[in-house]
């Protein structure tokens, strides 16, 4: 990789050509900060995986050159992946109120509490110097409280990171986006704009959250039965509607989640949501009219282990949907995880619950700017260089397309690991570093590619033989191996199959040649590639198999 330490770069390590695992990398005078450390769902094809990592061996190895992270808001594509990395993180860490109560209740929840992890609480406003860098904290608007913009200032130019955005306020947790300092950036000269990406394919504006409640409402109010609206845990904004709603309504609510109830734990402690009434317990459910309950729960993304899957199995103690009583999608389906949310969605309908989503209601709307707002902010910005990014390769084309109607000089469609070099006559790409998006499994942060996760899709796909073979010390076969197997077939004849493959191995076994096997690890190899043979002959498969050899 080719730059000198004067060079001003921009390096996405995640959230570029995808939707979530945000990270994104600047280095100027051989400093380095990083805004944002995410993490991503996997979809229904990454059995046994819960989250997607972004790749933080990088990171870690710029030692004392990397000064630290700026958070943009308290998402979990936008800070999820720290408590994972949390003994790896060197550096103190900066975010808005909101964001760092929320951060610390995941630190503590992930076990990770009593790291020596600096959190540092920035205020609207409020400037930074890390190194060269300078970085002034800018209000903007979003579906969580506390969300802002960067500038971030540099003696080779300034560089504007939007961060999750849209124009319209989240006005019932009193936000305002600030249009005068956004017009003042422009004014004053923006080298870059590295921009949310996620509507550049939708019209007009996205509306304000006062639509949501006004569609939530009324769904709500003539309802008879039980209601249950599920959305995003961190979206306070939504949260705050559905409590109003239920006062409106008097509904009695009960929160089902830990990621919601410490998504409200937090909004409580800044100030966000006051006044907010006891909620009712599990157990409570069942004890007052269905009339009088509306229910708030995780669930939205269809993930298999949450409340709502559980609800929608009739598998959960204490809560259960019956007919005449109601299931409000109040979200949007991320992209990856539509067969999962319609598999909750017909479990549902099939027990006889009325089902509405924002196809059939006006009871969401989006965090992030449509196509007219990315126009407007262009206005605002007039930046040299557009970077689009948190978004796929559709949207970020779609984003580069519109900058290049905003007449931007220069549009950069940047993948992960692209090294952009944005001083200088023009923006370049000078390389591209291979990152590895990483995984937590059984404790372990560990590559995707690892032989763990090889061998789990094979199995899968291919099933899986174990043979038990008992011998003597002179490797002479002493009783019939013993084959079961898991996933390969179900047909009639395949116990007759599975002693045929024993007395295969009881010939190998009795042939005096095979005595000159030099290790128990070549005999069990051997008979692997004969019996795996035979298998991929019948079945078409090649099954995992394990030899478990025994001497006696």
């Amino acid at each position: 990789m080719s730059w000198v330490n004067s060079d001003l770069l921009f390096l996405p390590v995640g959230g570029s050509e995808e939707i979530g695992m945000n990270a994104n990398l600047y280095h100027y005078q051989d400093k380095w900060i990083l805004v944002d450390l995410g993490i991503s769902f996997p979809d229904e094809t990454d059995l046994g995986i819960d989250v997607l990592l972004p790749d933080f061996d990088f990171i870690q190895s710029l030692g004392d050159k990397f000064l630290g992270i700026l958070l943009t808001h308290g998402h979990e594509d936008h800070i999820g992946a720290i408590p994972y990395f949390a003994d790896k993180i060197n550096c103190p860490i900066w975010g808005t109120a909101f964001t760092i109560a929320l951060l610390k209740r995941k630190l503590k929840e992930s076990n990770n509490n009593n790291t020596k992890l600096v959190l540092n609480v920035l205020s609207i406003g409020e400037k930074l110097k890390l190194g060269d860098f300078i970085i002034n904290t800018i209000q903007t608007s979003h579906s969580i409280p506390d969300p802002v913009s960067f500038l971030i200032s540099t003696k080779e130019g300034n560089i504007f990171h939007s961060g999750d955005w849209k124009l319209e306020q989240a006005k019932n947790l009193n936000e305002n986006f600030d249009f005068d300092t956004y017009r003042s950036l422009g004014n004053n000269g923006v080298l870059a704009m590295i921009c949310d990406s996620t509507n550049s394919l939708v019209k007009g504006k996205t509306p304000s959250e006062d639509f949501a409640y006004e569609g939530l409402y009324k769904v709500v109010k003539d309802k008879q039965g039980a209601v249950l609206i599920t959305c995003f845990s961190s979206n306070i904004s939504r949260v705050k509607s559905i409590l109003d709603i239920a006062l409106k309504t008097d509904r009695s609510i009960l929160v089902i989640g830990r990621s919601l109830l410490r998504a409200i734990d937090a909004a409580k402690e800044v100030g966000y949501l006051k006044h907010v009434p006891d909620f009712l317990t599990l157990k409570d459910f069942n004890v007052i009219s269905r009339s009088n309950v509306l229910v708030i729960a995780t669930g939205s993304q269809g993930e298999p282990n949450s409340a709502l899957s559980r609800i929608s199995r009739n598998t959960d103690k204490f809560v259960n949907l019956i007919k005449g009583d109601t299931i409000i999608f109040s979200s949007r389906k991320i992209p990856g995880n539509e067969n999962a949310i319609l598999k909750v969605q017909n479990r549902f309908l099939d027990n006889g619950v009325e089902l509405i989503t924002d196809e059939d209601a006006d009871i969401h709307v989006s965090g992030h700017p449509s196509r007219d707002e990315l126009i407007e902010m262009y206005s605002f910005i007039k930046p040299k260089i557009s970077i689009p990014v948190h978004g796929t390769r559709e949207h970020i084309e779609a984003h580069a397309k519109l900058a290049n109607d905003c007449q931007v000089p220069n549009v950069i469609k940047p993948k992960n690991g692209d090294i952009i070099k944005l001083n200088g006559l023009s923006p370049t790409v000078l390389d591209t570093k291979k990152f590895i998006t990483n995984v937590f499994d059984g404790g372990d942060v560990v590559p995707i590619d690892n032989d763990r996760f090889v061998s789990r899709r094979h199995t899968l796909w291919n099933g899986f033989v174990h043979i038990s073979i008992v011998i003597d010390m002179d490797g002479y076969i002493i009783s019939p191996p013993q084959i079961t197997q898991t996933g390969v077939s179900d047909r009639n004849n395949i116990e007759d199959f599975l002693l045929d493959c024993s007395l295969k191995i009881e010939t190998i076994f009795n042939n005096d040649n095979f005595q000159n096997k030099d290790s128990d690890e070549e005999i069990c190899d051997y008979i692997k590639k004969n019996i795996r043979k035979d298998f991929k002959a019948l079945f078409h498969k090649r099954p995992s198999m394990n030899v478990h050899l025994i001497r006696v």
